[in-house]
């Protein structure tokens, strides 16, 4: 059973622009396939936020009674990241193979942490391919294996049933290595600061001989 979410169509884009949508707290967007019509839709913004956090890879959207197998496509925001602009979804074949972006869980305690290491996570989303029914929410990583200057790779972890993997098995998601240790050597300037103190202690010494 999917998560829904219930839009509002938008049969006549011109009749309101983005802009105006926006500040009433709507946000604009588009349902879109191959060999479909696209459909032009507005969700309020706080619906969204909420749904996107909640739901899985894949959903239905409804809009005008009908629903619509959906992943999300892209969510634009603004420059500083604070405010939805714009949001599209890609419509799915319930019986036909996609590619969809899952988030990477990682779950556990690396020993190699415990030992001093630092955890260095490269990937936070991994493309899977498969049935939308088949598509996980979510792919977990178990940490617990590892250790001081190892790492875990794509094809270590088991891939979700029903589904493959779209990039290289031996993609590095993950290393534990100890943190790098900065020596900070003098600077000219300070090493000049240090000469020209032991000339004038040299000096003065002079002077009071000489006196």
């Amino acid at each position: 059973m999917y998560q829904c979410l219930k839009v509002e169509s938008r049969p006549n884009r011109n009749d309101s622009k983005p802009s105006s949508l926006r500040s009433e707290g709507w946000i604009p967007g588009v349902i879109f396939g191959k060999g479909i019509d696209s459909v032009s839709l507005k969700v309020k913004a706080q619906d969204l936020k909420k749904f996107l956090h909640q739901s899985g890879s894949v959903f239905e959207i409804e809009v005008g009674g009908k629903k619509h197998l959906c992943n999300l496509d892209d969510l634009q925001k603004d420059a500083l990241g604070s405010h939805m602009m714009h949001v599209s979804f890609h419509k799915l074949k319930a019986g036909q193979k996609t590619t969809v972006s899952v988030p990477i869980h990682y779950v556990g305690e690396a020993p190699g942490i415990k030992d001093g290491g630092v955890l260095n996570l490269m990937v936070d989303h991994i493309d899977v391919e498969g049935l939308p029914k088949d598509i996980p929410e979510f792919v977990e990583v178990d940490l617990s294996s590892v250790e001081l200057n190892g790492q875990i790779h794509l094809g270590d972890v088991p891939t979700p049933k029903g589904c493959a993997w779209t990039i290289d098995p031996e993609t590095n998601l993950l290393s534990c290595h100890a943190p790098k240790v900065v020596v900070e050597e003098p600077t000219e300037t300070a090493a000049e600061s240090v000469e020209a103190t032991s000339e004038e202690a040299s000096e003065d010494t002079e002077i009071k001989e000489a006196s």
